[in-house]
């Protein structure tokens, strides 16, 4: 008798994606957990894990089709971008400071008066659970039929939204995910224990594909080398891929574990593929020229967001050329509310957190926030990064300040390598501009304005200057690193929220109005709560415990978050060397 699969969905949710059920932004799901996908149009009468069980192809089409979903990046499909609006525009970019929703309301959807409104439809949990279900076979069955090296893929792709969901929500259910367990309560895991199962996976991963080292036309098998995607055909990018995973996770629980924290970062590194860094041609990433970039489909076209304050100050007090070059001017005129005064041709950014319930952003030309800044046409079809090299730079810049090892590299030389790449991907080549920018000693003196409600004006906060001097103490010369990585690893609001709350850098804009039990306005929100549900109360105590018996809101902390005695006044929870005596 034929059985079928029943998707757990990441974070259970009241809702599930699933390609043609999304109409316009903000959309409604129309489905309830637990929810019904099948994996496979053809799966047989007998094996309720699908014909990918017994046959390599099939498996490896399976494959192929879980890669896309890591963050919901697909190359196509009507229904991406709001797939992004659910899981990361409406919350993580507006946190990481990079975007700020602009409306309160949307045709679709509840409403969203305020960015730290709680409960709220945007809350529930990552919406997609295509990567489990679409990599069950490979982590399962790709070994026994002859193909470890798909296994090793399926680990990768697994332990990069693993981590990421972790970093987000504190816990999850990852062995139910991937055992595609189907029958409620799922059972929340510990973060430290999901983050020490996928250092093993990783590790594993590397050594499988070290020694099978697939050609690129078996790589063509699971990955669509049409478009300039993830390894590009070369398994050793993989391995890359999977070494700088580990080298991010390391750095993330330095304060919950310096110990392990150092030995595996310098396994990543010191590894004789390593990770990413400016030898490396590109990031891993999509590169199209077809569907634009889903900030630019949420900002030009449905115009849902605009540029963050925080961002915008940043790279105003920075004097950094690419602010002009990726967001555009305001076309049309800014009118402050009272005064109707007009403001000059600028950049501008919306600070995160306002009060959206009469500012709804409905086009370039309709007032109110509608003319602040979006990206430029320039940067339609910007890349849609997994992992930047960027990143990869700074973090090893990090750890050299941190004396560890980095094969000779000094923290000056990686951090300095961060900028200079940041500007070359984006189009900056002129050796001229970029050792100006390297040279200053001092940041402008900018403010925030906002030049329709001067009820948000804040002044600036970040106040480090670009140029790398030896004799800063070791917490200016993090921040400097930590200020330029924020920048240059625009847009991945993921890592830049992480390591926020990782080190309070860079210096960003508390909300205006802050809606949320148990978050100080300062600190800002430690972790996304999940909106509890009819469909999910039962899976609520385990996550409770999965947390240390912190209650599931913002203010509760994901377990490598530890905090410091010490906390800037602009600067939340930050401490350079701290060692705090955990163990996984």
């Amino acid at each position: 008798m034929r059985k079928t699969i029943y998707s757990i969905g990441f974070l259970i949710l009241e809702s599930v994606l699933s390609i043609g059920l999304f109409t316009a932004c903000g959309d409604q799901f129309q489905e309830e957990y637990p929810w019904m996908i099948g994996r496979q149009e053809d799966m047989d009468n007998t094996n309720e894990e699908g014909a990918g069980a017994t046959d390599i192809n099939v498996l490896e089409q399976e494959l192929r089709g879980a890669i896309p979903y890591m963050i919901s990046y697909t190359k196509g499909g009507s229904w991406m971008p709001h797939a992004y609006q659910y899981q990361r525009s409406n919350n993580i970019d507006n946190y990481a400071g990079y975007w700020t929703t602009t409306k309160g309301t949307f045709a679709f959807g509840g409403a969203l008066p305020t960015l730290y409104t709680y409960p709220n439809d945007y809350l529930g949990g990552p919406m997609d659970n295509t990567i489990f279900t679409q990599s069950y076979n490979a982590i399962h069955h790709a070994a026994e039929l002859g193909k470890p090296e798909w296994r090793a893929v399926a680990l990768i792709i697994q332990a990069y939204q693993g981590h990421e969901i972790v970093d987000f929500y504190g816990a999850a259910p990852f062995t139910d995910w991937r055992n595609l367990e189907r029958n409620p309560p799922l059972t929340y895991e510990r973060g430290e224990d999901i983050y020490m199962q996928i250092f093993e996976d990783l590790d594993e991963a590397i050594r499988i594909l070290k020694e099978r080292q697939p050609s690129r036309g078996e790589i063509a098998k699971i990955e669509d080398l049409t478009i300039r995607t993830l390894s590009d055909g070369d398994w050793r990018m993989w391995v890359k891929f999977a070494n700088s995973i580990k080298m991010r996770m390391a750095m993330n629980i330095v304060k919950y574990d310096a110990g392990t924290a150092q030995q595996k970062f310098e396994q990543a590194v010191n590894d004789d593929i390593g990770v990413l860094s400016e030898v490396d041609a590109r990031d891993i990433a999509y590169y199209q020229n077809q569907n634009a970039c889903v900030w630019y489909v949420l900002g030009n076209s449905w115009n849902d967001i605009r540029l963050c304050a925080s961002l915008e100050n940043i790279l105003k007090r920075c004097n950094h050329p690419l602010l002009t070059r990726w967001f555009d001017t305001n076309a049309y005129s800014i009118t402050d509310k009272s005064s109707g005064i007009a403001a000059p041709i600028d950049v501008y950014g919306v600070r995160a957190g306002i009060n959206m319930r009469n500012n709804n952003t409905t086009g370039k030309d309709k007032g109110g926030y509608g003319p602040f800044s979006t990206l430029t046409g320039e940067f339609q079809y910007m890349h849609q990064p997994f992992f930047k090299r960027t990143e990869s730079l700074f973090l090893m810049g990090e750890g050299a300040l941190r004396r560890w090892n980095t094969k000779g590299r000094t923290a000056q030389e990686l951090y300095e390598a961060g900028i200079r790449l940041c500007f070359q991907e984006n189009g900056i080549t002129d050796e001229s501009v970029i050792n100006q920018y390297l040279s200053q000693t001092e940041v402008n003196d900018v403010d925030y304005v906002d030049p329709y409600n001067g009820e948000n004006n804040i002044a600036g906060r970040v106040n480090v200057c670009v140029k790398w001097n030896e004799s800063d103490d070791n917490e200016t010369k993090l921040e400097k690193i930590i200020t330029q990585k924020y920048i240059a690893n625009f847009p991945m609001s993921a890592e830049a929220w992480t390591t926020f709350r990782r080190t309070g850098y860079p210096r960003l804009f508390p909300v205006k109005v802050n809606g949320f039990d148990g978050v100080d306005t300062e600190l800002q929100v430690r972790r996304i709560p999940i909106v509890e549900t009819t469909n999910n109360a039962l899976e609520m105590a385990s996550l409770v415990q999965a947390l240390g018996g912190q209650p599931n809101n913002g203010g509760s902390r994901v377990f490598w978050d530890v905090a410091t005695e010490t906390r800037g006044e602009q600067s939340p929870d930050n401490e350079y060397l701290l060692v705090v005596p955990h163990n996984f």
